[in-house]
């Protein structure tokens, strides 16, 4: 299997910042040289009547101070001009490393409407057992407002053809997520941690593999619930958040332990992790969540100011690039990590202070649901996979084999023999936070969304309630 590697410290949005910087550093050489030559200008000169009062000696060293001086605002001044030259040379080329970036990207997009993507989706569906691929997702999204016509076609954004110039998957999800809830078609209630199972020990070997082994026990876990596991790392205690995937099992076998903790009937109680839970991931920020998140991790031992490394499946990569972003969980604990495999994340931005690392298989389409490819950033780098491990017998239900976490699980692996430079320094930082061989004490909790309230129905009045009303009062 081969890969392609976007973002980073090898991605052309890195050089770009890059050299942005230098030409800012450039510019303030240059002017701190300038400050220079006119603070060595207005040096005061000994008057030679005031010389000939002292000795040959003194007047010399006078003199050669004098010199120097000079000599010095003379370097400073070629310096600032050399600088000058410099930053507008760095200034150029970042220009040109912008402009060849743009005219790459719009030719990629133009040669995609060519094809058109609905032309496209046939042939991924022919070749791709019959689902289509990252890409064509992503395109297909971009343009539905065009597919349907005058004039829908006006909500797209300015590069499809629309008048909006914020990309039109950005407004479509809360638009829609807005209008179920307000129809009454989703319940968007909070989420509340509503048990948790007995601590285990495990061990590990320190590798991204830690983290797609315990995605797998997540995913194991009775529905609802979210995997918390500590180590003792060897800068301190940190803690890892495993989100699963998409799940369809209602919470049955959870319902024992609702009615220990609420009283009264619990039926209608919903699995965090159900198709709702993709809609408030997308489209209202896993908002709901992220009480239940702090919650869980405070259960674990989590302590203000200590590290955790976030990661999740399909669905729960979703929810992971939430948490991070979070505002109140930022300020309570350092996300040094972020890992994703095989999740639309790319309408979500990354902490500066957060290593991102997203997984995807280009035969996938379900990282392209968000209409949008992952920023090439610095600390955000992410791996597409040219399609599934065929030596693997995956299976071809629900996304298709390409989509399955056993597929990425092979995916993460391979990752581990990379010689580029983005990966390396991604697994190398993973490396650093898990240590050699760690001892995690993990737990799950489980989670479950609020019933809707009922709406109770006055029982039928008696018969002598039914006389009363229509006996005459005297």
């Amino acid at each position: 299997m081969g890969y392609e590697v976007r973002g980073g410290p090898g991605s052309i949005k890195y050089s770009i910042d890059e050299l942005e910087r230098t030409h800012s550093m450039l510019v303030r050489a240059g002017s701190e040289l300038a400050d220079g030559v006119t603070y060595l200008a207005s040096a005061p000169r000994v008057p030679a009547a005031v010389l000939a009062l002292g000795t040959f000696g003194l007047a010399a060293r006078v003199r050669g101070a004098e010199a120097s001086i000079t000599a010095t605002g003379n370097l400073c001044a070629q310096s600032a001009r050399e600088t000058g030259i410099m930053a507008a040379k760095v200034s150029t080329a970042r220009m040109i490393y912008e402009d060849s970036e743009q005219s790459a990207v719009a030719a990629v997009r133009s040669a995609h409407d060519d094809l058109a993507p609905l032309a496209i989706m046939m042939g991924d569906l022919a070749t791709n057992k019959g689902r289509p691929r990252t890409q064509t997702t992503e395109d297909l999204i971009n343009q539905l407002p065009g597919y349907l016509g005058f004039p829908l076609e006006m909500f797209g954004d300015i590069e499809h053809g629309g008048i909006f110039s914020t990309p039109f998957p950005q407004r479509f999800y809360p638009l829609l997520t807005s209008y179920l809830k307000d129809q009454n078609l989703i319940n968007l209630n909070p989420i509340e941690v509503i048990g948790q199972s007995q601590e285990r020990v495990i061990d590990f070997e320190g590798s991204i593999q830690t983290l797609t082994h315990l995605q797998n026990l997540a995913e194991a876990e009775p529905p609802g619930s979210v995997l918390v596991t500590r180590f003792q790392a060897p800068a301190g205690p940190l803690y890892i958040l495993s989100i699963p995937g998409t799940q369809t099992a209602p919470l049955k076998d959870m319902q024992t332990i609702v009615r220990q903790v609420r009283s009264g009937d619990s039926e209608g109680w919903g699995n965090p992790w159900d198709g709702t839970g993709i809609i408030e991931g997308m489209g209202n920020e896993s908002k709901n969540l992220m009480p239940s998140i702090e919650e869980s991790l405070k259960r674990s031992g989590a302590q203000d100011g200590d590290r955790v490394i976030v990661t999740g499946y399909s669905q729960g990569g979703i929810h992971a690039v939430n948490i991070v972003n979070d505002e109140r969980l930022k300020k309570l604990y350092r996300f040094s990590y972020l890992s994703t495999f095989g999740s639309p994340t790319g309408n979500v931005p990354v902490p500066p202070d957060t290593q991102a690392l997203h997984v995807e298989d280009k035969n996938d389409p379900v990282p392209g649901t968000d209409g949008a490819r992952n920023p090439d950033e610095k600390n955000r780098l992410t791996v597409i996979f040219d399609g599934p491990d065929r030596t693997l017998q995956l299976g071809n239900d629900g996304f298709g084999e390409a989509h399955k976490l056993k597929n990425y699980e092979s995916h993460a692996k391979e990752l581990e023999g990379s010689s580029d430079p983005g990966v390396v320094e991604s697994l190398g930082l993973l490396g650093s936070l898990l240590g050699r061989s760690p001892r995690g004490r993990t737990r799950s909790f489980q989670l479950a969304r609020e019933p809707k309230p009922r709406i109770k129905v006055p029982a039928p009045n008696s018969k002598r309630d039914r006389l009363a009303k229509i006996t005459p009062r005297h």
